[in-house]
């Protein structure tokens, strides 16, 4: 394999070959996530919880077992199989430094990304680190593993300086690696939402801090620059991979803009092409009617496009995807909607990564079977998450118990506000979801998902978490119909 560097809005190889990165993203594997892995909350709160549910030994087993089995060297093989030549693989700090020992790095987390590295040499497949949970949260929310819902690292030196020096970290294990396409410096930054989710910080109140947005990615460039001056530099876009229109103009060669799209017509329900309601995702997406000529309409009014042509360098759209858990009838739109959207990247030339490669059925090419021996086991505690809304990610088009709850409480807090003319409701309702069932609810969830374990011995454990192994899963073969067929677009 090759180094990779940028020309002009192209990428290409040491050759001069220009070289189009279409893969998929790993999700729930060096950073967990409650959809992808099947489980409440966070990950650092629930890693507490199985140590008190199954004692010390056992809680950490629990881990190494889901973990050795949701990644193997078979399933870079199965992403190359369908034409992926790169993989945007998710990695929360945690699994290389303690926050009881700042500084100090974990042998066993180099260890396994060294493993993932050398799969991917072997089968020829580029891999992107996106550090996607950092010290001190540079979001709000479940999946930089913040439990807490506030966001300190866009203020405090001491996080930063424990941040920069993680870059540094793995640039030194792995600044001589040609099957390292590069390193995306964070995953979905929010730079002015210390406080957590409210209706005057979020959505269409959020309002970009780009100085300290872009003091921050010159240093953490910088640092590694310090050690690696080769690989690709990948920057994502404020807001959760957004905003682009206050971020400084490239300083230097190698650096490729990353941002997000997660579109209405992907979520559904209801037929595509057609008309779609407005959701709140990271963004306020507007309701209006979406199909192929809409996909392209909508690339093109984006910052990150606008950003990338102004300035001829690449753009890759490092998350975006459709959802499969809306009935098997309705997924055939869901498809449709990815195959336009993978079409409309491809003619504009933008690289692509969807979001994400194995979970528990909710958007995987590779899904747990439903009468797995996991997924038999925390059905119950699914269900509750399912009631209690407790799992937004899943439930953004759903209605439940529990979002009636904070439906009514949402009434009666704005007809009490005297700056309620000032918010949305959908806004206010879902910074409250944030608060109470994607924080509150989910982590009360931690010991029933804990208890379905508690009997279990280490080599029950080792041949339940099997059932993440792709010899074990069921791959959603129309998307990867769509995968084979957009890879190989010219």
């Amino acid at each position: 394999m090759q180094f990779l560097h940028t020309k002009g809005k192209k990428i290409v190889d040491e050759r001069g070959r220009e070289v189009r990165l279409r893969g998929i993203c790993v999700g729930g594997w060096m950073n967990l996530e409650n959809f992808i892995n099947g489980y409440p909350g966070t990950e650092t709160s629930l890693r507490e919880q199985m140590v008190r549910s199954l004692g010390e030994e056992r809680g950490k087993q629990f881990f190494t077992y889901m973990l050795d089995s949701f990644l193997r060297e078979e399933d870079i093989a199965f992403i190359r199989s369908f034409g992926g030549n790169c993989i945007r693989v998710a990695l929360n700090y945690r699994h290389f430094e303690a926050d009881e020992t700042p500084f100090c790095y974990k042998k066993e987390g180099f260890a396994r990304l060294h493993r993932l590295v050398s799969w991917c040499e072997r089968q020829k497949v580029y891999v992107i680190f996106d550090m996607h949970a950092v010290q001190g949260w540079q979001n709000t929310h479940w999946h930089s593993d913040n439990d807490g819902g506030i966001s300190l690292l866009w203020g405090d030196g001491g996080y930063q300086e424990r941040y920069l020096a993680l870059l540094r970290e793995i640039a030194r294990h792995f600044q001589d690696c040609p099957a390292v396409a590069g390193y995306e410096l964070m995953n979905e930054p929010s730079s002015s939402c210390r406080p957590g989710d409210y209706p005057y910080n979020m959505y269409e109140n959020f309002r970009p801090d780009y100085v300290r947005f872009n003091g921050l990615m010159k240093r953490a460039a910088k640092a590694i620059r310090e050690i690696d001056k080769r690989h690709l530099l990948f920057i994502e876009g404020d807001g959760y991979g957004h905003n682009f229109a206050g971020m400084e103009p490239p300083w230097e060669d190698n650096l490729v803009y990353s941002a997000h799209d997660y579109v209405v017509s992907g979520f559904g329900p209801g037929k595509y092409p057609g008309h779609f309601e407005e959701l709140h995702n990271d963004r306020v997406e507007a309701s209006g009617y979406w199909d192929e000529e809409k996909q392209i309409q909508h690339i093109l009014e984006t910052e990150g496009w606008k950003f990338t042509e102004k300035y001829q360098v690449p753009l890759w759209i490092s998350e975006f995807g459709s959802q499969y858990c809306t009935g098997e009838e309705d997924n055939v739109y869901r498809l449709a909607s990815m195959d336009d959207q993978l079409k409309a990247m491809n003619q504009l030339g933008i690289h692509w990564t969807p979001w994400t490669y194995k979970d528990c059925g909710t958007m995987g090419l590779v899904t747990l079977k439903e009468d797995s021996e996991y997924r038999k086991r925390i059905e119950p505690v699914q269900r509750m998450k399912g009631l209690l809304g407790a799992e937004n990610f899943t439930a953004w088009r759903s209605v439940c118990p529990g979002r009636q709850v904070t439906a009514e409480f949402t009434d009666y807090m704005l007809s009490l506000l005297t700056q309620a003319g000032s918010y949305t409701r959908e806004t206010f309702q879902k910074c409250m979801n944030y608060k109470l069932l994607t924080g509150f609810a989910a982590g009360v969830l931690q010991p029933e998902y804990g208890a379905v374990f508690a009997g279990c011995t280490a080599k029950e454990l080792e041949q339940i978490m099997r059932s993440f192994r792709l010899e074990n899963c069921t791959v959603n073969a129309p998307y990867l119909a769509v995968l084979k067929k957009r890879t190989q677009d010219a």
